[in-house]
């Protein structure tokens, strides 16, 4: 394998390496090769077919200033910090895929220093029957990419309240459960810090090395641009239905949105509050409108709420509305 240097180290954003992956397949890859390269993040980074409330601790996220990414492979969502390591495996298609000569890489570096590492499932690498490392997988038409986690010493309760509905009852249950089933690496490596971990990695899985040219780092920044807009990260996902639900002025509210590629395409609003007027006016109003927060309070502007819906205060009711958007 080829080890892919760079100048974006110390950069925990994931933007880059999307497109360092996407760089490669398209203009490095050739038939016998394959190339190599470990990331660092900081965030939550959910599958390409995923639907972000689905799979993340919203409320979490927002008051601890957690970002999320979304990439272009499929799988579940992971957390990061700078404590956990990914890497990057790319290589031309073969007729019959599978993961386990790319990860046998891994198992045979980490037994020289001692680490009796297994393949196990789908994608996933154990040590001691617990997890160490999950994989997610793309294929497109130039070849095939493998990319995963590494789990040297990462904050596993943070991990697990970002990816965990918020309910403080299955959190708690979740840390401990997650807790029995991965391990972080640290405490088996006394002699290695992580970044003498990768090193090993690394020395072990490849045989040469590509530099980047700054002018090739200039055209992957440029075809980072577009995983940091909304429209990847939130509007990629697939249609589906949004519940909102809570007691303010004027009654409990539950709102109902039908989404598509970040526009509601349908919403209803139900409970038992009293309507003045017919509350399809406001519902009418959202529809077809860009479900972000901007858009929503643009659409809500000239709209007298409390016209439409006994003491209902607007600013209320608008918070409700906005409560699941991360910007």
């Amino acid at each position: 394998m080829i080890l892919v240097q760079h100048n974006n180290q110390g950069n925990l954003k994931p933007y880059f390496y999307f497109a360092l992956e996407e760089y490669i397949m398209q203009n490095l890859l050739k038939a016998d090769e394959a190339y190599f390269f470990t990331w660092k993040i900081k965030g939550v980074v959910i599958g390409k077919h995923q639907v972000l409330e689905n799979e993340v601790n919203l409320d979490y996220l927002k008051e601890n200033k957690i970002d999320v990414y979304r990439r272009p492979s499929g799988g579940g969502a992971v957390y990061a910090d700078e404590n956990n390591t990914m890497f990057s495996m790319i290589t031309k298609k073969t007729e019959n895929f599978s993961f386990k000569p790319y990860l046998q890489k891994v198992i045979d570096a980490m037994a020289k220093i001692g680490l009796d590492i297994e393949f196990s499932g789908r994608n996933d690498l154990l040590f001691n029957n617990k997890k160490i490392s999950g994989v997610a997988f793309l294929q497109n038409k130039y070849g095939f990419l493998i990319h995963g986690t590494l789990l040297y010493d990462v904050d596993i309760e943070t991990m697990i309240r970002t990816i965990t509905p918020n309910n403080e009852k299955l959190i708690s249950k979740g840390i401990e459960s997650v807790r029995s089933r991965v391990v972080n690496l640290k405490q088996y490596l006394p002699k290695l810090n992580e970044a003498q971990l990768i090193k090993h990695l690394e020395n072990e899985i490849t045989t040469k090395v590509y530099h980047l040219s700054p002018e090739e780092e200039q055209i992957i920044n440029q075809l980072a641009e577009k995983y940091m807009t909304d429209e990847w990260r939130f509007e990629k996902q697939p249609p589906y239905t949004k519940k909102l639900s809570k007691r303010i002025s004027g009654g409990m509210f539950n709102i109902v949105l039908d989404l598509n590629l970040g526009v509601i395409e349908n919403i209803k609003i139900y409970g038992d509050y009293f309507d003045l007027l017919p509350v399809e006016i406001i519902e009418n109003r959202l529809k077809k409108v860009k479900y972000n927060k901007t858009e929503v309070l643009k659409a809500l502007d000239d709209i007298v709420l409390e016209s439409i819906l006994l003491d209902v205060n607007k600013a209320e009711f608008s918070e409700l509305l906005l409560s699941g958007i991360i910007e």
